[in-house]
């Protein structure tokens, strides 16, 4: 087709008159859809309006609402004007009929998105060809400003047999309808779906990897106190060593997973990956490199170059870098593990990140040793290469581990992949341990995420061989997995799964129940500026898997909303980042989460900011919206009446009704006062306190059950009035404390909001305030509040 592209390209830029050249063009679209697969048949199409606009061709689907249109996108220059932003010309129509003046005077983006997909039964896709390229448009993915966009001045001059098949296979006919006795997706679907789950499993490979790294650095640390820094480390009380140590190397791992994972992502504008001083000197991607590098001399196996490397960037990471700083002791080490010499200029800024997953008081046990190269190239490896597939290919050869691609994972995959671990322990063989297993439990299901059971050699004659787990040594011997006495082992063990509740919510699921809660608030009445106004809390927020798809949702509402009311529609070009604006605006203001986990809040800080991060923001402190702690101690604002406290039937007493809620805020913005009367119900005994039940356990400690059962029949007998008083003096207490709180973080929003204008907002100047003396700590004084779950209004 590339003769003839260009032999029509000169043709109609020789042509002056319009007519001729709409002719020439018809001329290239009608060869361009046949090679395509579909008929050119160009026509006006009938709106429901009343209106018509001009297509070349229209697939008929079910009640003969089309399935997709082709469009014929004039640009009268002929200088490779956008499609998206031409016009109907009148000699495009087709009939005696004048064309209509509204279609004339509209841009076809307007078009598209105001008539075709706005009919009652829209087509799902839309092509748009114009002299020089072709626009595929996807009814769901417009809404996100999203479509595939061809050149074929650079397709056809390629000449690339690749190329022009994966042209094709996108575009075809066959690829977008496939014939509905198939019961085929089309290949988008596909390729949709297995993005979705090649995400997945690159996602499962990291679980292993992380597991096996967390166990490789932990063992390294501990050889380095031992044999270097001669310290008896097996003195320390075993579990909170091994606690220690299996926490600080978590947040080794996913400091790493996170640079992976921005390196992977130029276009976050994050770390400075068009600068040659960042990406020889600092960037992890160089280290990846060398994870192939043989080391074969004591100096390369180990010396400590990848460790000091690494450290150096965790430090720029946390600490930031200006191009007009000198910063000598942030040069990269050399292979000797010397500073290198200080290069005449750096060329590259970047950001500090402020997070509890960089502070250094976040792996102190790791801060004394220094990891040899020969581990962390295994570390590297571990994080740069899929696991082999199990089985044979196509060939009969077994398949290989490929290079994972980071730039494959979202927010939600890190998150899984971290949650995954959230529930591990490690511990140290005090002897020889030997692995074990249900005797129903195939060889090949034993993996090493998998619950894991240990024995001694003592104890190993009492398990029949199909329970013994075994492994195949470098010459394919069967062999028993030992772990050696004093090692660090890294496992899920027991029931620690259960106990902990770590389950990880798939995206899918995530989404669903997000998408029904915000339809209770965000209704087809709600305004755009109200939805910048929902609040969101996750009680137990893990990696914020479900404020990450809240900040999501929230934000394409927002911007879908504001389109609309504004009667404006954002540039193709500027909507991915006017998304992430929108994105960065409500995780920096309007989310709030709870975990019991401190490394949850580490990672949940870190996924909120990378989701919402562009170049122009700063990068939020969520200090004051993420807290560490239990929200199931329930001291919620409700309050029981003074009436109850004093009743002598059981059946009227406070613990057998449901307090009553006092609201955060009135219609006029005032915090409601606590009705005289009341008192706080947290500071009432519950019925559920100390209510054992358990049959077993009874007939095992009869004596504690009745002294339990005694002590809960005076607990709950009805207060005297002194009491009540005293009740109602510790609630005002509360009602001065709760006021003086809110007061002074509504002063410290008000000193240190920044500005983050979003589209269609007023642009206010970016500003900051911080404290003079939270800045000599390193850490922004930054406002935050309270928040209730999916609450309008500010809070």
């Amino acid at each position: 087709m590339a003769p003839e592209h260009l032999r029509l390209r000169r043709d109609f830029e020789r042509e002056r008159r319009a007519g001729q050249r709409i002719l020439r063009q018809r001329e290239w679209f009608r060869l361009l859809l046949a090679a395509l697969g579909y008929p050119c048949e160009p026509a006006n199409l009938a709106l429901e309006d009343g209106a018509e606009v001009p297509i070349l061709c229209a697939d008929g689907g079910a009640a003969g609402a089309p399935r997709l249109l082709a469009l014929g996108a004039f640009d009268a220059t002929g200088e490779g004007e956008d499609p998206l932003s031409l016009k109907p010309c009148a000699l495009q129509f087709h009939g005696e009929a004048p064309p209509p003046e509204a279609v004339l005077n509209e841009t076809w983006e307007t078009i598209v998105t105001r008539r075709l997909f706005a009919q009652t039964h829209p087509p799902r896709w839309i092509l748009i060809l114009s002299c020089n390229s072709v626009l595929l448009l996807e009814r769901g993915k417009w809404t996100h400003n999203r479509l595939l966009r061809f050149d074929f001045d650079d397709i056809l001059s390629l000449r690339e047999d690749a190329t022009l098949k994966a042209t094709a296979a996108l575009l075809h006919c066959e690829s977008l309808l496939p014939a509905a006795e198939s019961s085929q997706e089309s290949l988008h679907d596909n390729l949709d779906e297995n993005s979705h789950k090649h995400a997945f499993a690159v996602s499962e490979d990291l679980k292993h990897a992380l597991r096996e790294c967390i166990e490789r650095i932990g063992n390294e640390a501990i050889r380095h106190l031992r044999e270097v820094s001669k310290e008896r480390v097996y003195d320390r009380p075993d579990a909170a060593l091994t606690e220690q140590l299996s926490l600080e190397a978590l947040r080794y791992m996913y400091r790493l997973l996170f640079l992976f994972y921005i390196e992977a992502r130029p276009n976050l504008r994050y770390a400075p990956l068009d600068a040659e001083a960042y990406r020889e000197g600092y960037g992890l991607e160089r280290l990846r490199d060398l994870e192939m590098v043989r080391l074969t001399t004591e100096e390369s196996l180990n010396g400590h170059h990848l460790h000091l490397s690494i450290e150096q960037l965790f430090r720029l990471v946390r600490e930031g870098f200006h191009a007009q700083a000198d910063l000598l002791s942030d040069r990269p080490p050399n292979q000797s593990g010397e500073p290198a010499s200080a290069p005449a200029a750096h060329g590259f800024s970047m950001r500090p990140l402020d997070s509890r997953l960089f502070h250094p008081g976040a792996t102190p046990l790791l801060n004394q040793v220094k990891l040899r190269n020969r581990v962390l190239q295994q570390v590297i490896r571990l994080m740069s290469l899929s696991r082999p597939a199990t089985g044979k290919g196509t060939r009969g050869r077994a398949r290989r581990s490929g290079r994972i691609s980071y730039a494959q994972l979202g927010i939600n995959q890190l998150g899984a992949v971290y949650e995954a671990l959230l529930a591990y322990r490690g511990f140290f063989a005090e002897e020889d341990l030997y692995e074990v297993k249900p005797a129903k439990q195939s060889a090949d299901a034993q993996d090493a995420l998998a619950t894991a059971y240990f024995v001694p050699q003592r104890d190993l004659g009492q398990y029949a061989e199909g329970e013994k787990v075994q492994d195949r040594d470098e010459n394919g011997r069967l062999k028993l997995r030992v772990h050696k006495r004093g090692t660090f082992i890294y496992r899920l063990a027991g029931r620690d799964r259960q106990k902990s509740a770590s389950y990880y919510t798939p995206e899918s699921l995530a989404r669903t129940v997000v998408k029904h809660a915000l339809a209770e608030l965000v209704t087809d009445a709600t305004p755009a500026d109200a939805i910048l106004n929902i609040t969101v809390c996750e009680p137990a927020m893990g990696s914020a898997a479900f404020l990450n798809e809240a900040v999501n949702q929230l934000a394409e509402k927002y911007l879908e909303r504001k389109q609309r009311e504004l009667n404006r529609r954002i540039d193709h070009a500027d909507y991915a980042d006017e998304l992430q604006r929108a994105r960065h605006r409500i995780a920096d203001r309007n989310v709030f989460g709870v975990d019991l986990n401190p490394v949850a809040l580490e990672l949940a800080e870190v996924s909120l900011w990378l989701n919402g991060i562009h170049q122009d923001g700063h990068v939020p402190w969520f200090g004051y919206q993420l807290m560490c702690g239990n929200s199931l101690v329930g001291a919620r604002r409700q309050v029981h009446l003074r009436a109850r406290l004093t009743q002598r039937k059981k059946a009227d007493l406070w613990f057998n009704s449901a307090p009553q809620r006092v609201p955060w805020q009135s219609a006029d913005g005032a915090t409601p006062k606590r009705p005289p009367g009341t008192v706080y119900h947290f500071l009432l005994p519950d019925d559920g306190m100390a209510n054992y039940r358990d049959k077993a356990a009874k007939r095992l400690e009869a004596a504690d059950f009745e002294r339990i059962k005694a002590w809960r029949k005076a607990f709950f007998q009805p207060f005297q009035e002194e009491e009540i008083a005293e009740l109602e003096t510790l609630s005002n207490q509360v009602d001065a404390l709760w006021a003086l709180h809110a007061e002074q973080l509504a002063r410290d929003r008000q000193q240190t909001e920044d500005a983050l204008p979003v589209w269609g907002q007023p642009n206010a100047a970016a500003q900051g305030v911080f404290s003079e003396d939270a800045r000599t700590v390193g850490r922004p004084y930054r406002r935050g509040t309270g928040a209730l779950a999916l609450e309008t209004g500010p809070v």
